[in-house]
């Protein structure tokens, strides 16, 4: 039997479109989420909506990986801007994935304040590439990065660059400017590190693929769902090439 490749997106907007698409569909419920399962260009696929969230996400790709032993799993959907030069339709290719909660805050005094940008980032530990490792940077599988790269994007640029997750949304410009400068983040959304940290513990191909819906940069750039159909557009072209040049298989 073939391995599948499973898709996820957290928000109808980013799920609706790939959930319509296969042929043969059928669904199955494990828990809170619906896999709907079909085939594109005759290969089996399986696609679900996680619903926002790090754990929302990384729980749909552990059950995912326990039910379907799939061939990769691939995370898509929107994302803020935390690189000026981004804009609404840019596709980025999560090459290195890192998560934007995790810090360590050094002590001070009470009554003294906070100071968010005296805090220090922190690994999370991957215990599958070593028990005492504890690392602060995931990636993206780079065969499928390398296909991504020949999709055109007809609304901008597509690039490799870093995706930051986690929950919470920026719009404190110096804040973004300051995870940029710390962790080098092109863009941040919700989902992708605990989606990546799963299939690091399993040992499965992954890739974080998001379009910038929004960035703070630029006001006129608001929050635009549209751009989550766009980024399924995308990823949908990525997954037909995948198939039909073998890669991974």
């Amino acid at each position: 039997m073939k391995k599948p490749i499973v898709i996820l997106g957290p928000m109808e907007s980013e799920s609706a479109l790939l959930i319509r698409h296969p042929e043969n569909r059928t669904s199955q419920k494990i828990g809170a989420f619906t896999y709907y399962e079909g085939t594109v260009n005759g290969y089996p696929v399986v696609v679900c909506r996680t619903y926002i969230g790090v754990v929302n996400s990384a729980a749909a790709t552990a059950l995912a990986i326990q039910r379907y032993d799939p061939l990769c799993v691939i995370i898509q959907g929107t994302s803020g801007a935390h690189d000026p030069a981004l804009h609404q339709g840019d596709i980025i290719l999560g090459e290195r994935i890192v998560h934007l909660g995790r810090f360590f805050t050094p002590h001070r005094d009470r009554g003294t304040g906070a100071d968010a940008f005296q805090w220090e980032p922190q690994g999370s530990e991957i215990v599958s590439l070593d028990p005492e490792d504890f690392t602060s940077v995931l990636y993206s599988d780079s065969r499928i990065l390398a296909i991504a790269q020949t999709v055109p994007n007809k609304n901008g640029r597509v690039i490799r660059g870093c995706i930051g997750a986690a929950d919470i949304w920026n719009r404190e410009l110096d804040m973004i400017a300051h995870l940029r400068r710390v962790l080098g983040t092109d863009c941040e959304e919700m989902e992708g590190f605990g989606v990546a940290q799963i299939c690091a513990l399993f040992g499965v191909p992954m890739a974080d693929i998001r379009v910038i819906s929004n960035s703070e940069w630029h006001p006129q750039e608001e929050f635009n769902e549209k751009f989550g159909e766009q980024c399924q557009m995308f990823v949908l072209q990525v997954v037909r090439r995948l198939i039909a040049e073998k890669t991974l298989l």
